[in-house]
């Protein structure tokens, strides 16, 4: 039996908004046990419990949720490994700024706030792997379709922040509601995918296909219902929508979310020079979800390349940096948010003291294109092997019209405790 136990409070550092999250709070208990015989078969049995609770002047709410963690049988064979329930499985080669790592459920209801391994959660896959004696192959199925999680309203981090409570506090003419597509699990629904890995000359390889919904953090929504809204001020909707009072139309109350269908094509590549890591990876997407100025989803071919290295100093420091490029193709005007070329920089640095019981990190992400950033420095202490205190700060800022700038009043201290058993 192993597990683990985390928990971090929040504090906002700014509260000039009349509806916002001033302090939120998480705790997570995570239980395994494996078991494994002499012949063939293995299994393994997880337990998730999570609790995400936001607070603030006007508003307050929390969410609690249990679920199975890896929970799963395996099949080892001589050259074939069948596998089949709950699974973290990872593809690509990248670290935190991935391109194909698509088969794990990501929990965004905090957004880019955890880190990578934080917000990704098993999904239940069937996995086949045969091994070659130059090659593996992977096949992966599931009858259950699959998105991130995100919150609708009433969070700082929700697809419409805090939206219902400020147009009832102006008395505006509308209750926006969401009807959102419930898919059942069946074979018109089925997600799969392929991969094949290598190596040669040293190289790391592989190529993959996936077949699944959407795996975008935005919502692809039909029939919009306020018309002629044309968003210019995402961080302030309300401002957009007082200037357009004379022209919009209001058709309903509510905005249907779609889960449509995307098909992923993969190349990835790692491999050791001289001490550093050297990866990259490749996305085409035939029909990434983007949004629009008046708030409509479009989906669109996508291509995105990222490129990475990362090298640990003789004196402990730790440096990986990592570029992401993409390109809409078909692009146009009325897609809020995204340019049609857009790049990114990831920066992660770590430094150890006192025999690793102290731990600077720093983690910054800033778009070329944009000129938005994020900055997560962090400092952890652990006062036993497995018990670490950490400490930090999200600091979050880009020009009007950007993603970020929807979230830059969402700059937080945090604190936190993990512990390992």
């Amino acid at each position: 039996m192993a597990g683990r136990f985390l928990t971090r409070g929040t504090l906002d550092l700014t509260h000039d908004r009349p509806f916002e999250d001033q302090t939120s709070d998480r705790e997570n208990l995570r239980l395994e046990a494996r078991l494994e015989t002499e012949g063939p078969w293995e299994a393994k049995a997880g337990l998730w419990l999570d609790r995400l609770s936001f607070y603030g002047n006007h508003n307050g709410r929390e969410e609690t949720r249990l679920e199975w963690w890896e929970t799963y049988l395996r099949f080892r064979g001589e050259k074939v490994e069948i596998t089949l329930g709950n699974q973290l499985i990872r593809w690509g080669k990248a670290d935190e700024i991935t391109v194909l790592d698509n088969l794990t459920w990501q929990d965004l209801r905090e957004l880019f706030t955890w880190r990578l391994e934080e917000r990704q959660k098993p999904w239940p896959w069937l996995r086949v792997q045969y091994f070659a004696e130059t090659f593996t192959v992977e096949g992966v199925f599931t009858l259950w379709p699959m998105w991130p999680k995100r919150d609708d309203f009433d969070s700082d981090w929700a697809v419409f922040d805090h939206l219902k409570k400020t147009l009832e506090a102006i008395n505006f003419p509308l209750s926006l509601r969401l009807d959102k597509q419930d898919l059942s699990p069946s074979l018109r629904n089925a997600e799969f995918g392929v991969r094949v890995t290598s190596s040669f000359k040293q190289v790391d390889w592989e190529l993959s296909f996936l077949h699944a919904h959407d795996r975008s953090f935005y919502y692809f929504l039909r029939h919009f219902p306020i018309k002629g809204l044309e968003l210019d001020h995402p961080a302030e909707p309300l401002k957009d929508l007082l200037r357009s009072i004379g022209q919009i139309k209001i058709v309903g109350t509510t905005a249907q979310v779609r889960r449509p269908q995307d098909n992923i094509l993969g190349l990835a590549f790692e491999t050791v020079w001289r001490g550093w890591g050297l990866r990259g990876e490749v996305a085409y997407h035939t029909g990434r979800v983007f949004l629009k100025k008046d708030l409509e989803g479009v989906q669109k071919p996508y291509l995105r390349l990222v490129l990475g290295a990362d090298y640990r100093f003789e004196n402990g420091l730790y440096l990986n940096f990592q570029f992401l490029t993409q390109h809409i193709l078909g692009w146009s005007e009325e897609i809020l948010f995204d340019p049609e070329y857009d790049s990114y920089l990831f920066l992660r640095l770590s430094k150890s003291f006192w025999q690793d019981f102290l731990e600077i990190r720093l983690d910054g992400t800033y778009g070329i294109t944009t000129r938005a950033y994020y900055l997560n420095p962090e400092i952890a202490y652990k006062f036993r092997d497995n018990w670490e205190i950490f400490g930090g700060f999200h600091l979050i800022d880009g020009p009007q019209g950007t993603f970020f700038d929807v979230y830059d009043n969402n700059d937080q201290v945090y604190l936190g405790l993990k512990v390992n058993f």
